[in-house]
């Protein structure tokens, strides 16, 4: 079956994100391959955190249960029976991990939420949707706040 990603990179529901998808799937035999990242980063910093104040270490398949059980409630809550989905957990950074993904699920279209950033917020920070478009193989949907 064909699937489009859709990149969830926090816990917060990005409502735009998910409707845009759910209208490019809605009519077509398409299926959401719904990914939760949590960042790399993110997580290393968390794990040094807590070994340095002696408290118990989540481990990485642990991280990735409850950012799939993450995906999985935010779709289940959002596309309830109108749209097939499948949650995918993962420690990582986008674009990597996502390409990764997209390779596993046979995916040829990503959406992911986009920040707006002037230039030079962009130079300085990096942006990760824009770093998916120019590594991804295929289109690109980004949803910023005030897109419609």
């Amino acid at each position: 079956m064909a699937t489009i990603a859709v990149v969830l990179d926090s816990a917060e529901a990005n409502e735009q994100l998910l409707e845009t998808a759910k209208r490019h799937v809605t009519g077509t035999d398409l299926e959401i391959v719904l990914c939760r990242i949590v960042d790399r980063d993110e997580y290393e910093g968390d794990v040094r955190r807590q070994a340095e104040s002696s408290e118990r270490v989540d481990s990485i398949e642990e991280v990735e249960r409850e950012a799939k059980a993450e995906a999985e409630a935010v779709g289940e809550k959002f596309f309830g029976d109108d749209v097939s989905f499948t949650a995918v957990g993962a420690i990582g950074t986008i674009p990597e991990d996502v390409i990764k993904i997209a390779d596993e699920w046979d995916t040829n279209h990503v959406f992911i939420a986009g920040k707006k950033r002037s230039p030079a917020g962009k130079m300085l920070f990096g942006d990760e949707a824009q770093k998916l478009i120019l590594d991804f193989y295929g289109p690109v949907t980004v949803v910023t706040e005030n897109s419609s």
